[in-house]
């Protein structure tokens, strides 16, 4: 690497890019867009080489995916974001290495260590900045924003070691970071000046959006500003403008961004509020190009990473098109400014065009003047909902809020403008559904033109043919078609695809259900062909033997134990019947399922020393003991059906969850007997 950075940063000016016999191309920027961009010019010409400088010390990583890597759901290997493909030496990567003066007289580029680097084509890929409010206490200690991995590793530790979080700011990215860092141990608030998501959504479904976040645990300040942060050295107290206060031990700001714009007006581009580009994503320097998150086109700044991919096909194709005058190449035209995100596990998406305005309340106006029309399926119960805006026939957006087998269709039909037949919409309103029933195709049984990856458009034939080149494993799929490379939430449908394990898959408390599933079917095997305890009556049997066995107080205090148990893990079913009933996650609660169903076979091994009784004692050990069976192998495959999706086992759980709970019917009719019949006779 040495040797390649003196071939690549000569420190003479003259000995520049317009002396080489190959073209230099300089990228700016290691985030997703400078990465991809990277990519697509080492693809696209194969002569050239290909420089690319960094401001942070960490290597290329996907930035969209740190609220993922923050709530457990993904590792640092899987955000790790390399450049791939045929390097050939031609890649010069310089990590930590900010770039601090461009000379376009003499198209070189200065970084940090002083190092001159020439350019043939120079791709600014700087992104932006967090936006830090300008209120007072905001330097205090724990005042932290969201926005790289060194801030992620920040948050972790600051889950882990205080009670109360606030988490300023209500957009995508304020939600996602509200629910990644809620635990059972802390409290934490989502405060905004505006309404959830600055007000897109109506007020029907932001109260959807609202009564989810609340199942996490999630406590809402909305529409109070914050106007002071106080304490002496950390944080102590926020100060609100109603005059209101809340007592914290952080703060998170999830408070915007804004396009980092400095390089470029250093060296006299045009900029307004951001660099500002054409429609081939050149700058006022048709030697300088910009993408991604910096650049302005058309008076617009997209503050999403698909909008960035998208200006990288048409400035890459550009660049290279110089040399190669048979590629194609399309100019930009903007982009779609769909949102996507997931809280946990609740999926939410606005799609299309959304941006009506807003009403005196501060929400979105749907109200249809234009002569389009809003069709609206909901589901309480479920926690669903779903709106599509119609016109002339055309779906041109729509929100949802929970899962939905469609979305990808939807998008797509939103994308190419596809007709829908007024019968369709009648069986939305009905059932919430567009082009099928209740029962959704699984990947395999989806034709190859099926969208599967939203963010860079590849689609299930795409896949296949790579499979079929032996990439079968997760990232060396992503690397081979850059599938699930950008916000992951395709990686359960490329795993099944695969017939592998999709990590962010692995429930909660995956492998202390486990153990205490397998305890269980080792204690159930016990009591099931273990011989019964003797009734001895030498003086040599142990006292405590005798008395948890044989002794009537403690066979009571067994036996109420026991049924207190058997009430206790009733209470599963109870959450999640129960729409009032949001206290914890429901993998929490099937956690504590399964140790208490582990607790109660303990005690039934006490209770009965090892004795399936007689007559109808015999059938309600029998059917104890087939209920607590199936619910341990359906606590087993819970936390391994994320291994073991090739042999389907999926299916299997949902049948005997059904024989489990049609057991768990006859048990309080069988305790009840057994109860009288001992106090009776």
């Amino acid at each position: 690497m040495a040797e390649l950075e003196d071939s690549l940063a000569p420190t003479p000016v003259h000995s520049g890019a317009s002396e080489t016999d190959y073209p230099i191309f300089v990228v700016v920027g290691t985030g997703p867009v400078g990465v991809r961009c990277a990519q697509k010019l080492l693809e696209l010409n194969q002569d050239a080489q290909v420089v690319i400088f960094g401001a942070e010390a960490e290597s290329p990583y996907n930035r969209v995916k740190l609220s993922q890597y923050l709530s457990e759901q993904l590792s640092l290997s899987d955000i790790d974001n390399p450049i791939i493909g045929e390097r050939n030496g031609r890649l010069a990567e310089f990590i930590d290495r900010p770039i601090l003066a461009i000379d376009r007289a003499n198209k070189t580029v200065t970084d940090a260590t002083g190092k001159i680097q020439p350019y043939s084509k120079l791709v600014l890929a700087t992104g932006s900045n967090p936006t830090i409010p300008r209120i007072p206490g905001v330097e205090l200690e724990n005042v932290h924003p969201f926005r790289s991995l060194r801030n992620t590793e920040n948050l972790i530790r600051l889950r882990e070691q205080n009670r109360h979080i606030c988490v300023v700011g209500a957009g995508a990215l304020g939600l996602e970071a509200a629910a990644a860092l809620k635990t059972q141990k802390n409290r934490v608030t989502l405060q905004s000046r505006t309404r959830l998501l600055s007000g897109m959504l109506n007020e029907e479904a932001e109260d959807y959006l609202k009564s989810a976040l609340g199942a996490l645990g999630i406590e809402l300040k909305i529409g109070d500003a914050l106007t002071a942060i106080k304490g002496d050295d950390s944080v102590r107290q926020l100060q609100f403008a109603s005059g209101e206060t809340l007592e914290t031990d952080a703060v998170v700001l999830c408070t915007g961004i804004h396009p980092e714009t400095d390089l470029a007006r250093q060296c006299g581009l045009k900029t307004d509020r951001g660099i500002v580009v054409s429609e081939w994503l050149q700058t006022s320097d048709p030697d300088i190009y910009a993408v991604g998150e910096c650049a302005e086109f058309a008076q617009k700044v997209y503050q999403f990473v698909r909008p960035g991919y998208e200006q990288v096909e048409s400035c890459s194709k550009h660049i290279c098109r110089e040399g190669n005058p048979d590629l194609s190449a399309e100019p930009y035209r903007g982009s779609l400014t769909d949102i996507q995100l997931k809280i946990a596990h609740i999926p939410c998406a606005l799609i299309g065009e959304l941006d009506r305005g807003k009403n005196s309340s501060g929400y979105a106006d749907t109200s249809a003047t234009d002569g389009s029309r809003l069709f609206t399926y909901r589901n309480r119960f479920k926690g669903l909902y779903r709106q599509l805006l119609v016109k002339d026939n055309y779906i041109v957006g729509a929100v949802h809020i929970g899962s939905w087998d469609e979305a990808s269709d939807l998008r797509k039909a939103v994308a190419r403008s596809e007709s829908i037949a007024p019968q369709a919409l009648q069986q939305f309103e009905r059932d919430g559904y567009l082009w099928q029933k209740k029962v959704a195709l699984s990947i395999k049984e989806q034709p190859d033109s099926y969208l599967v990856c939203q963010c860079n458009d590849v689609s299930k034939g795409e896949l296949c043919a790579a499979i079929s080149q032996g990439k079968r494993k997760l990232m060396d799929l992503q690397q081979a078609t850059n599938a699930g490379s950008v916000c992951g939430s395709c990686r359960p449908l490329i795993a099944e695809l695969l017939d592998v394990p999709a990590p962010n898959l692995v429930m909660r408390h995956a492998r202390g259900i486990l153990v205490t599933s397998i305890v269980s079917l080792i204690l159930i095997a016990l009591a099931t062909f273990m011989p019964p305890a003797p009734i001895s009556e030498s003086v040599q049997t142990h006292w405590y033997w005798q008395k948890l066995w044989y002794d009537n107080f403690w066979k009571q205090v067994s036996g109420y134990s026991l049924l207190g148990f058997c009430l206790l893990t009733a209470s599963l079913s109870l959450r999640k019947r129960w729409r009032k009933l949001t206290i914890g996650h429901v993998d929490h609660w099937r956690y504590v399922h399964s140790v208490i169903g582990c607790a109660a076979l303990v005690v039934l091994v006490v209770h009965t020393g090892f004795r399936l009784g007689e007559n109808l004692n015999l059938a309600l050990m029998l059917v104890f003991l087939a209920a607590t069976t199936t619910g341990a192998l359906v606590g087993v495959f819970m936390a391994r059906n994320h291994h073991w999706t090739d042999l389907k086992l999926r299916e299997h759980r949902k049948w005997w969850s059904r024989v489990h709970y049609a057991l768990l019917w006859t048990l309080p009719a069988l305790l009840g007997y057994h109860i009288l019949a001992v106090y009776y006779f």
